[in-house]
């Protein structure tokens, strides 16, 4: 009997190892390196935590706005929002965070104080002087938050659309957050549910096409899931509240857009940021979800504009 058990477990273990076999080399299957970056047409920078991708383009002397995109994503995602500003004559800095698309995974715990530095860092290296514009996507709206309140004399405005608010919470992600188990769980099963939800967004002619695709890509790197699963723990654990107090003593105008039928950040977050800053420019806009300046472009572009114009 003891001899079926110990040969049970042995079992369990062989199918053990060999799922996170395959998920390690099913999907990180390449190095990102120069090699690599030299064959992308991207732009990229060395800063204290390592590389990082980016595109800036537009007048010299034209305002400037800053896109910091969401978890899990990359730069690809403001691709709508980049393409139209540049057509009104701005001058528009979209980036990789680490940890996403084909900026460096460096050892590091992927949470607010990170981007916060790499946004810093790469705005003096690209000797970007004047006062600009902020704006960030989901947990990318909670980075520029903190972005804000740490470098404000360096902002001339803070757009937030559809930001994290609050912390996901210990409880709602255990056992993620424990140490190898978590990992385990987290390459195994839920990475591989990540990218299938990812890839079935993709639809042709849809403002989700291709985006599968760039999720694959940014996938296929190694580092990428460790990264991963470093911002879900920080965002399941950070104190947002202190973020968003800290942004309310700053004296920068503030914009909040928030797409009514977001299902990933419900529009009832709006209330808490709402309640903080009642100087809050806000705008709902109708039908939209998670991520409007994607959805409905039509809608979210001239709310951006209007907002633009009226720093001037």
């Amino acid at each position: 009997m003891r001899f079926l058990k110990i040969i049970g477990w042995i079992v369990i273990a062989i199918i053990a190892l060999g799922w996170v076999y395959y998920a390690f080399q099913d999907v990180e299957s390449k190095t990102l390196d120069e090699n690599v970056r030299q064959q992308l047409d991207a732009n990229f920078i060395n800063l204290s935590h390592g590389t990082t991708r980016y595109q800036l383009e537009g007048p010299e002397n034209a305002e400037t706005i800053v896109l910091v995109h969401g978890y899990g994503v990359s730069s690809y995602v403001w691709q709508p929002t980049f393409k139209f500003l540049l057509e009104q004559g701005y001058r528009v800095l979209n980036l990789d965070l680490y940890g996403h698309g084909y900026s460096d995974r460096p050892d590091a715990i992927y949470g607010i104080e990170l981007f916060a530095q790499q946004i810093n860092e790469l705005v003096v290296k690209l000797k970007i002087e004047k006062p600009f514009h902020l704006l960030g996507l989901s947990m990318g709206g909670s980075v520029v938050a903190g972005y804000a309140h740490r470098f404000p004399e360096k902002l001339k405005s803070l757009i937030l659309q559809d930001p994290l608010v609050h912390k996901i919470g210990a409880k709602r992600i255990f056992p993620l957050n424990t140490p190898f188990v978590g990992e385990y769980i987290f390459n195994v099963f839920m990475m591989p549910r990540n990218i299938e939800g990812h890839v079935n967004k993709t639809g042709k002619g849809s403002v989700f096409e291709n985006y599968g695709d760039k999720y694959l890509e940014q996938a296929e790197y190694e580092g990428f899931r460790k990264a991963m699963l470093s911002a879900l723990r920080y965002m399941a654990t950070n104190d947002y509240d202190f973020e968003y107090r800290q942004l309310a003593k700053t004296k920068m105008p503030k914009l909040l857009i928030w797409g009514s039928e977001d299902k990933t950040i419900p529009i009832k977050n709006a209330d808490k940021l709402l309640e903080l800053m009642p100087d809050l420019n806000y705008e709902i806009i109708d039908g939209a979800g998670h991520v409007p300046s994607m959805e409905v472009p039509h809608k979210f572009n001239p709310i951006l504009l209007s907002w633009l114009k009226k720093q001037e």
